[in-house]
């Protein structure tokens, strides 16, 4: 719910709560009394409904997925894995922003964040109380939607909030969330998006019980409490989508392909017009419209079955009526006849994204699509990879698909470098588009795909997640599973005719054109309305509350990883070994991390970027990332500071090849002169653009105000270094990179001591020094640093820096960070998102040193409108220096003790777990002491910890608008130090035409 959940495409979609009352209050929805249908249609009102079959696991599915229908139209799906006590628990509804009416846009969302709010037993001392307040906030909303009159709304906006607080005297604003923390529910969150609105939870499996229950009330009962202020939170969201270039890009793109369909007419999060009159009345009409079980699916995947299931929800969400469905709105799905263009303002990168329409989900065609997606873009050895990417005709490019219920599109994009035109980068990208059309690729790149695309899958179904992912979408976009079976046989089918095929029936003269430039975007507004804030009261608990957290339930036992059980040690002849046995598959990932970035050795990270555009020996960049891609094999490098590494992940039976090719690669490094002009062009370009972005300055400041002249982004190579850099220099770094002391993580079928026969990397190995340790910047008072943007939000970053501290205070510090925290249940986001409505995120943690040497910091961070930005900050102050609440913290420790009995370690992150371990100085599982100790820790010894930061002086990092954050207010919390983005980056100067002329000397 606090978190934007991009899943299929990027799109901001998020949690959410509705409501619905009591049969006799005043505020109940009118169609809840009468839609139902009586007990003698059922059998039609289902058949109507256009329902997956049900069946047992099919016997050629990997998922082994049945399904199952509750007496009441309900679907159930699930896919049994016994890997950890938990299952993922996600409720699909076949509604999104699609089906928002045209003239109440955001319904969907925001409706979605008002079903976490609770019922008429849940987040509530007294539902008849409160009942007469809530028919009376109905009533004003439909006030407002009826006046244009300023005054009016004022007055309106005035008796929502006193309306609010009426309904505040009895609600219990966060207990929904904190009852699923304290039972061990974890992850709870929620996304809508065009055809669909999901509810998600990581659920204990000895919770299935509670968590049933729960669900059962929350859509029988809802109750849309405290909407005046969620209303805001959507608004924040706003604010985001508003300064997310591509979330613009994206939507440009959606109503050029779909101008007469709600897919292009409707944004998810809505319209400024719709959300300053926010359709509360619509809101209860849709819920009761869409939300029924003949038009939901329960999807679980874990440690769960149907013997254990079924019965539990026949009894709880088994109980709600079905209902006839509508047809939504139709729209027309008509392709457009010609190319249309948009543009979009904003800074930072410009770039061109193409897009044509495309098929449905369903459609026979989608297989071939899907591989003419991995055919332009494999991020290895695809048409665009190679003809603008490797070629450095473009600083990047990629392509991606969407099929949705009714409709799917494909596109293609590429970033502009410096002295590019967009019609130049368009033609560019239409070139690529004929060479696919044309057929220049081969049968054996086809099968590439399909060996890539099985590797991909099979990876994937280690996730629950995964696995809840693609039953939702086959629930969502009205496909059996047993087609979504065939369809997976299907890709392996699919012909390089078949993708000649699609491409030149989808791909013509018919498409959309969205040229991101550079500029000053003009930015929107919603005004904030006058809010009082909500008071919390965490003493308070509904009886229905009391009665779920006292059932009692079997206790899972916690399991600590063991050496010699869990992971295995070995030295090899680089340094230590840590090694992971992967029985699920024949997988394998492999990690050399090195001790050694930009810090130690200016271009060594550029280096490593220039390996990874550059053959070796008699081989071309082009042939060697086709051989690996044909082995089914992904190597990436990454670099920064302080660190670099090394992954190469594929299948164990070419791993020896795999490894011998990325040996030599790096050995024989063939690093060629105009390559590299044309990445030096692209490097700089892109930094360019990256001083102009607001996402990429937030970083950027939030590093130098915390760490001062250590900022990462003060050591980078500067521009003239980069310029500067010969092929030779280059290849030198490459050449002798394996050479250095690293730590290998092995993940895979074999044994550690099979393993260490053959992973061995390098020569000579010589020795590196410890990094130095981190440490924060010291001010005497505290202080913000500023930079100007022109944007509708504030990013701010803060920390409370404090010596490094010893390992006895590790338990302390993260019970600490529980408390503060980045959920839903947390004092942070209740008190400034639930309560006051000031944020859309805040979080606090207490970073802990990664050694025993390293500072400590309280960090945390905020996103928030600008005009709410000083009260904001003083709100997270007051807050960090508040007593702690005894009641809040039983509840901390109550989700932290379930946690530990109830997670798993994945086992593909058991070796880098071990290893930070290691950098602790821990011989074993540190987290039994941690667990135990927490256990027995007072709150006067915890408020004692927390004392010591709250008298040090904070550290403020803030990108924002200076004509709307208030910079005298902020004078009053901190002092005020405006800093230019050139500031905080090491790149020197940016004259226009220099690169190219520089790196030719």
């Amino acid at each position: 719910m606090s978190t934007s959940v991009s899943r299929l495409f990027g799109a901001f979609v998020l949690s959410a709560v509705a409501c619905k009352t009591a049969a006799n209050a005043p505020s109940t929805p009118p169609a809840a009394a009468s839609g139902t249908a009586p007990a003698g249609d059922r059998d039609a009102v289902l058949a109507a409904s256009d329902l997956p079959p049900t069946h047992a696991a099919l016997p050629d599915d990997p998922l082994a997925v049945s399904v199952h229908r509750l007496s009441n139209g309900l679907t159930v799906y699930i896919s049994t894995d016994r890997q950890k006590p938990r299952f993922d628990a996600w409720i699909a509804v076949r509604a999104g922003s699609r089906h928002d009416p045209a003239a109440s846009t955001g319904l969907a969302h925001y409706l979605e964040h008002m079903l976490f709010k609770g019922t008429d037993e849940l987040g509530t001392l007294d539902h008849a109380a409160e009942a007469p307040h809530l028919a009376r906030i109905g009533e004003l909303y439909r006030e407002l939607r009826a006046t244009q009159d300023p005054e009016q709304r004022r007055k309106i906006f005035a008796e929502l909030d006193l309306a609010n607080q009426k309904v505040a005297v009895s609600a219990i604003p966060n207990e929904f969330d904190r009852v699923y923390a304290e039972l061990g529910i974890a992850d709870l969150n929620a996304f809508t998006s065009f055809d669909q609105t999901v509810y998600v939870a990581d659920v204990p499996s000895n919770r299935i019980d509670a968590w049933a229950e729960v669900e059962g009330e929350r859509f029988s009962d809802p109750v849309f409490r405290l909407f005046f202020t969620e209303m805001e939170a959507v608004y924040e969201e706003k604010n985001l989508s508003l300064d997310n270039p591509w979330v613009r890009t994206f939507y440009a793109t959606t109503k050029n392909l779909f101008p007469r369909h709600p897919y292009g007419t409707q944004t998810t999060i809505g319209e400024i017009e719709h959300l300053k009159v926010p359709a509360y009345q619509d809101m209860v009409d849709y819920f009761d419209r869409w939300y029924v079980p003949n038009n939901m699916a329960v999807v679980l995947a874990g440690d769960i079955d149907a013997a254990t299931a079924l019965p539990r929800l026949e009894a709880t969400l088994g109980k709600i009526e079905p209902k006839p469905l509508e047809a939504p709105y139709p729209g027309s799905l008509a392709p457009i006849g010609a190319r249309v263009q948009t543009e979009v303002v904003a800074e930072g990168e410009q770039e061109v994204m193409l897009a044509w329409q495309t098929a449905s989900a369903a459609d026979a065609d989608e297989p071939a699509l899907t591989v003419m997606d991995w055919l332009m873009d494999n991020s290895t050895s695809g048409l665009l990879n190679i003809e603008l990417e490797l070629s450095q005709k473009v600083p990047s490019a990629s392509s991606s698909r969407l099929s949705l219920r009714e409709a799917g599109w494909f596109s293609v994009r590429a970033q502009l470098r410096d002295g590019q035109t967009h019609a130049e980068v368009e033609a560019l990208l239409l070139a690529v588009v004929e060479k696919l059309k044309r057929g220049e690729f081969t049968p054996a790149d086809v099968a590439a795909i399909v060996l890539n695309q099985e590797i991909a899958d099979k990876r994937a179904r280690e996730s629950n997640d995964f696995r809840a992912n693609k039953m939702t979408d086959a629930f969502i976009n009205h496909q059996p599973w047993a087609d979504v079976v065939a369809r997976d046989r299907k890709i392996r089918a699919v012909t390089r005719e078949d993708v000649i095929r699609v491409a030149n029936k989808y791909l013509g003269a018919n498409y959309s054109a969205v040229h991101r430039r550079a500029g000053k975007p003009e930015v929107a507004k919603i005004d904030k309305p006058s809010m009082t804030p909500v008071e919390l009261h965490t003493e308070r608990r509904s009886r229905f509350a009391d009665a779920l957290l006292e059932r009692p339930a079997q206790q899972l036992e916690p399991e600590w990883l063991v050496e010699g059980t869990h992971y295995a040690r070995g030295e090899l002849a680089g340094g230590p070994l840590v090694a992971v046995s992967n029985g699920r598959n024949d997988l394998f990932s492999l990690t050399y991390r090195f001790e050694r970035g930009h810090k130690r050795d200016r271009l060594l990270c550029y280096a490593l970027d220039v390996v990874e555009q550059s053959g070796a020996g008699e081989l071309t960049a082009e042939a060697l990332k086709k051989q690996l891609f044909a082995l089914g094999t992904s190597v990436s490098f990454s670099c920064d500071a302080q660190e670099s590494e090394i992954t190469v992940e594929g299948v164990d039976a070419t791993m020896e090849q795999s490894l011998a090719l990325v040996e030599r690669w790096l050995r024989e490094v063939k690093i060629d002169k105009a390559v590299l002009r044309g990445i030096a062009d692209n490097v700089i370009s892109t930094r360019r653009d990256a001083m102009e972005d607001p996402d990429e300055l937030a970083g950027a400041l939030a590093d130098y105000a915390i760490h001062g002249k250590d900022s990462e982004f003060l050591h980078a190579p500067t521009n003239a270094q980069i310029a500067a850099a010969k092929p030779e220099a280059l290849t030198k770094l490459a050449r002798e990179f394996l050479d250095y002391q690293h730590k290998t993580f092995y993940f895979g079928p074999r044994s550690a001591s099979d393993a260490a026969k053959v992973i061995g990397l390098g020569k000579g190995h010589r020795k590196l020094p410890l990094r130095s340790p981190v440490a924060y910047r010291k001010v005497p008072k505290p202080t913000l640093y500023f930079t100007h943007r022109d944007v509708a939000k504030s990013t701010i970053a803060v920390a409370l820096p404090s010596p490094a501290l010893n390992r006895e205070q590790r338990p302390a510090a993260r019970l600490l960070s529980e408390y503060l925290g980045t959920g839903m249940n947390t004092l942070l986001f209740q008190e400034m998102r639930e309560s006051r409505g000031l944020v859309y995120y805040a979080w606090g943690v207490l970073l802990a040193g990664r050694r025993p040497s390293d500072a400590w910091a309280l960090r945390g961070g905020l996103g928030t409108q600008s005009d709410k930005t000083s009260e904001a900050l003083k709100v997270f102050f007051e807050l960090l220096g508040r007593p702690l609440d005894a009641v809040r913290l039983g509840s901390t420790r109550a989700a932290i003790e379930q946690e530990y009995r109830s997670s798993r370690v994945d086992p593909r992150a058991s070796g880098m777990l071990v290893h930070a371990w290691d950098e602790l100085g821990e011989k074993t599982d540190p987290r039994p002491w941690v667990w135990q100790t927490i256990g027995g820790m007072t709150l006067e010894q915890l408020q004692g910890f927390a004392a010591g930061f709250a008298a040090v002086p904070p550290i403020v990092g803030l990108v924002g608008n200076r004509e709307r954050v208030d910079l005298e207010a902020l004078k009053e919390i901190a002092d005020v130090v405006e800093v230019a983005p050139a500031a905080l980056f090491s790149y020197g100067s940016f004259p226009r035409g220099q690169a190219a002329t520089v790196a030719a000397r």
